[in-house]
């Protein structure tokens, strides 16, 4: 096979893999959203992956080190964003959004006591691009109110751990944040992820490891508030109408259907494998602009 055809068929190759890769790493429910009558304007903000010396840089600063999976992912993509907006009475409304934070904005957070006299909070949502980058570090609240949030979780008090935000609930209106948490227990193997609720200044187990975080995102089709749904906090009445227009399984205390595309996906789906090497073709034509 001569150069020209090789370069040809690379080009070619490059240019599949980047579709079959946000296609693997969204577990389809792009087009599970696409299909749902009341869902409109369904968008993924495509992104370069970080540098490997980057990642190394901040586990080197942190003094923590990231697990495979989290690596993986911010080799392959530097945070993740999917929006879309709900349609009613032929109106539009931004309310879907599943969202990882960048790697620059994965700062350290610290328990400072439950007066936080000495701490600050900051949003970390752009009012445009709603990319979560904090400037600096940022305390907050003691970890000593833990709660269960359903009968399936068991949950582990994060006194003394180190946190890192990784997402918000959005909306933001409810003021509850989503932590990559390195505990002390001796048999952790991986980080898990917590939410907190600030105003009340409670802690939920959420999942043991970030490729379960992320599946359960996709499960939840990034409903509004879906983490305090999965924890069984009470959501606002309008948000339970979302729920019931685009996922009424999904909410608690409804009888659950025998089958549904959540739940199929949940258990029978494929596991999302995020692999950087997929990129290496095509990581120079990938950090050009691209052309309309």
């Amino acid at each position: 096979m001569d150069s020209r055809a090789s370069e040809t068929m690379s080009f070619f190759v490059d240019v599949v893999t980047e579709d079959s890769f946000y296609e693997n790493l969204t577990l389809g429910v792009v087009k599970i959203l696409e299909n749902s009558p009341c869902v409109k304007n369904v968008r993924v903000n495509r992104r370069n992956g970080c540098e490997r010396n980057a990642i190394v840089n901040w586990e080197q600063r942190h003094g923590c080190v990231l697990p495979e999976d989290v690596k993986n992912f911010y080799a392959s993509i530097d945070g993740f964003l999917l929006q879309w907006n709900l349609e009613i009475a032929g109106e539009e409304f931004p309310v879907g959004r599943m969202e990882i934070g960048k790697l620059s904005s994965l700062k350290r957070y610290l328990g400072v006591g439950k007066d936080r006299q000495s701490g600050t909070t900051t949003s970390l949502a752009s009012e445009e691009g709603g990319d979560i980058e904090p400037e600096v570090e940022i305390l907050v609240g003691s970890t000593e109110d833990v709660v269960a949030g359903n009968s399936k979780i068991h949950t582990v008090n994060p006194r003394g751990s180190k946190l890192f935000e990784i997402a918000r609930c959005f909306p933001t209106t409810l003021d509850a944040r989503v932590y990559l948490v390195y505990t002390n227990k001796a048999e952790q193997t991986s980080p898990e992820i917590w939410l907190h609720q600030e105003t009340a200044d409670r802690w939920y187990h959420l999942a043991e490891d970030f490729t379960k975080y992320f599946r359960m995102m996709l499960v939840h089709l990034g409903l509004p508030l879906w983490q305090c749904c999965v924890v069984g906090l009470p959501l606002p009445t309008w948000v339970e109408q979302v729920y019931f227009l685009v996922g009424p399984h999904l909410l608690p205390n409804i009888i659950e259907p025998t089958e549904t595309i959540s739940s199929s996906l949940w258990n029978n789906g494929p596991t999302n494998l995020l692999d950087p090497n997929i990129f290496k073709g095509k990581e120079n034509k990938q950090r050009n602009p691209r052309k309309k």
